[in-house]
């Protein structure tokens, strides 16, 4: 997991990614992350595999309990789908040039 990155997440309950996951961390056996540039989560359970292009995540209990998978949004899927998620995403995905440029532009955009 890198703080830094920008993850598609699928929760246990889903079949497909379906949410932008953005300062994924882990906080005393809470993993936390906000949703876009939205709003905040924690999850009780811990981190089951870590890879440099995603993880998993076993949440312990409540709705969607289970393994959570998250794999890195590359500027490709971001164009493809995920531009949808996003206010003026398509604008965005037309002037990113790269996925690294795509997670500077998340990361600017929770400061603000």
């Amino acid at each position: 997991m890198d703080r830094r990155k920008v993850y598609i997440s699928r929760s246990a309950a889903e079949k497909e990614f379906t949410e932008i996951a953005c300062d994924c961390h882990m906080h005393e056996g809470e993993l936390r992350y906000k949703s876009g540039t939205d709003r905040y989560h924690s999850l009780a359970g811990e981190i089951t595999s870590d890879a440099e292009n995603g993880f998993t995540f076993s949440k312990a209990s409540g709705y969607a309990a289970g393994e959570w998978e998250f794999k890195e949004l590359t500027l490709q899927d971001f164009r493809r789908r995920y531009y949808k998620l996003v206010v003026g995403g398509e604008a965005i995905a037309l002037t990113i040039k790269t996925t690294a440029d795509l997670h500077e532009w998340y990361r600017k955009a929770l400061e603000a």
